[in-house]
């Protein structure tokens, strides 16, 4: 397919403006979104929801229905020349910026849509399911971007998709951690907010977490989709959020590597499972939900960590025994219940009364 095309360049980058009709725009393009069946591995995820339903249905209407729909927002595509190859483009003129041309998409050749994705299964809906074929010609303008590191993409679907507001969902915690190791750290703050710098480790730690094949997490962390997942108990916000006070620079555990970390937090989710082992095989308890999340880690980070790790001992029987004293009134099955005494204990000031009441007792 041939488009006539304006070539440009904007902080070094190249981008193509052109026009695509809705056939062809749905012939080349797909969208990039995340797949349960990868997991936990970013390198290899998508970036964006699976679409809304409602949303799609409702644009495919306005077009299907409308005797002159006009939609003048533009597709924003990204071409991955890096990894698929150069665009052919034959320019017309000279070598100004901007440059007029014709841009050639070669048989077979694939664009990401980093932002149009409702709109373009709208018109995909609006084609074949409410038979408004004379659609196949519907112009509509298009940028590309020749050839972005992936972050960028990712960067530009956030910026888009977000309206500039700081980073506050699952999935974007999850670009969040894929943008960790191409921007800076002032970036980064900016993305994850005032105060919440934290979420920048706190959601590394999570995913490799989520990602471990043994230990009382596994299967427990919502993958960051809309789909129905059996046996997840806790959304990656909530399990990053909960993480504060064990990466507090007051926290003599925020200052272990990554990996040993994990394994504090494994072997101390572990002592609490080798003492209320039904709770955690019951998918409606509050013991990994996000009362039980935040009012332990604070347990973990402000005490039994401090005291254990000044005894050079931190192990998984250890823990035990320090969580012990507790057994009565707090860590055990009636307590942690669907309707227990731990769903009185709300918002942030709740977990922390909670916590108190367990340290107490330790």
């Amino acid at each position: 397919m041939r488009f006539t095309a304006i070539r440009f360049e904007q902080a070094g980058k190249t981008l193509y403006l052109t026009t695509m009709k809705a056939s062809q725009l749905l012939a080349c393009c797909h969208t990039d979104e995340w797949n349960p069946a990868v997991g936990w591995d970013l390198d290899k995820q998508g970036y964006q929801r699976a679409p809304v339903p409602a949303h799609v249905e409702r644009i495919a209407a306005f077009l299907a229905r409308s005797p002159n729909p006009v939609m003048p927002t533009g597709a924003l595509l990204s071409a991955r020349e890096s990894a698929q190859g150069i665009l052919p483009f034959t320019p017309v003129g000279g070598a100004a910026n901007p440059v007029p041309g014709t841009l050639e998409i070669p048989e077979g050749r694939q664009l990401c849509i980093v932002d149009y994705q409702h709109r373009a299964r709208g018109l995909r809906m609006a084609i074949e399911e409410l038979h408004a074929t004379g659609l196949a010609d519907f112009m509509m303008p298009v940028i590309i971007l020749a050839d972005v590191p992936r972050y960028e993409e990712i960067r530009q679907f956030h910026v888009i998709n977000s309206k500039q507001r700081r980073i506050d969902t699952d999935l974007a915690l999850a670009l969040l951690q894929t943008l960790a190791s191409a921007l800076g750290q002032a970036e980064l703050a900016n993305l994850a907010g005032p105060g919440k710098f934290y979420r920048i480790r706190g959601t590394g730690l999570t995913f490799r977490l989520a990602a471990r094949t043994s230990g009382p997490w596994v299967g427990k962390i919502a993958q960051p989709h809309d789909l129905p997942q059996r046996g997840a108990v806790i959304k990656v916000k909530s399990f990053v959020d909960s993480l504060a006070p064990v990466l507090s620079k007051r926290a003599s555990c925020s200052f272990l590597e990554d990996e040993a970390l994990l394994d504090v937090l494994t072997r101390f989710w572990s002592a609490l499972e080798a003492i209320v082992p039904k709770s955690f095989e019951d998918p409606t308890s509050q013991i990994q939900r996000t009362v039980g999340v935040y009012a332990l880690h604070i347990v973990l980070a402000r005490l039994l960590y401090p005291r254990l790790s000044a005894r050079g001992d931190t192990s998984t029987d250890t823990f035990y025994s320090a969580l012990l004293p507790a057994a009565d009134e707090y860590i055990n099955g009636d307590f942690w219940a669907a309707k227990g005494p731990a769903n009185v204990y709300v918002g942030s000031s709740g977990y922390r009364h909670l916590a108190r009441r367990i340290m107490a007792k330790l």
